[in-house]
């Protein structure tokens, strides 16, 4: 690791076992991160601009997905890191969101091991993009605030320790695929809750339609009428009122439309 530059004040971990680790990501640190720039920093100081001035314990990999930022603060940078880690990773995270090990026995020897190497990878890149540092000092001042912490993930009143653990717990509690869980989390700005009630809203929309066709194939046949006839009458008495059952549109329908008029040809 490089050597202080005066013109900074240095990031330090406070417990031991944060010691020569990157502060973006969680991995051996072995550079040292300037926020901002170097080459910047002059630019920063003319300008009045908001700028942390520290130096800050970083892994070769996090140095590289920060070249050519030129942001000031140390949180931006953190940022703008998760967000590149999970970006070049998002296939191998995705394995991990997705595959559990108990399901690799299941696997052929090639998918099995193609699998397993996407979990391995997968968890660490998750854990590395969503890596909340360490508590740390600077001129021998402890940084105000509490050690961090991940916040807990809530899906509907439970608490889980990750994204991955309440994954497979909704998974198993609601009989949803995992990987359908992760799809869904995408269109509903990661929010487990949403996906699951969407979930249940369709697969109960599912049932209404095989319901709705069951008994108008029935009716349509019991009265010689024809079925797309009587699906769209039905479909109309159900959207002008809610309260409405099948059945009670299927006996509305025969009141008004069927009851006085012959059969009609399919």
């Amino acid at each position: 690791m490089s050597l202080l530059d005066q013109r900074y004040r240095q990031l330090r971990a406070i417990d031991a076992n944060d010691f020569h680790t990157c502060f973006y990501c969680g991995c051996i640190a072995t550079e040292f991160d300037f926020a901002p720039p170097k080459a910047h920093w002059q630019s920063f100081q003319y300008r009045q601009l908001s700028a942390d001035n520290l130096q800050v314990p970083s892994c070769m990999e996090c140095i590289k997905l920060l070249k050519g930022c030129t942001m000031g603060l140390v949180q931006q940078r953190r940022e703008l890191v998760h967000t590149k880690i999970a970006s070049k990773y998002k296939k191998a995270i995705g394995v991990f969101l997705r595959w559990n090990e108990d399901e690799l026995e299941e696997l052929d020897f090639s998918l099995h091991h193609s699998i397993a190497a996407g979990l391995k990878l997968g968890e660490e890149s998750h854990r590395r993009s969503n890596y909340v540092g360490f508590a740390y000092e600077i001129d021998g001042a402890k940084a105000t605030g509490l050690v961090p912490t991940a916040a807990p993930i809530k899906v509907f009143g439970e608490q889980y320790a990750s994204v991955k653990d309440a994954l497979v717990a909704v998974s198993k509690s609601y009989r949803i695929n995992q990987a359908k869980l992760v799809e869904g989390m995408a269109k509903h700005d990661n929010n487990l809750e949403a996906v699951v009630m969407a979930w249940q809203q369709q697969q109960e929309h599912a049932m209404f339609q095989r319901e709705l066709r069951k008994q108008c194939a029935a009716f349509a046949k019991q009265h010689k009428q024809s079925h797309r006839f009587v699906v769209n009458e039905i479909e109309r008495y159900l959207d002008k009122d809610a309260e409405l059952s099948i059945a009670d549109a299927l006996d509305k329908l025969y009141q008004e439309r069927v009851q006085h008029y012959q059969p009609l040809v399919k």
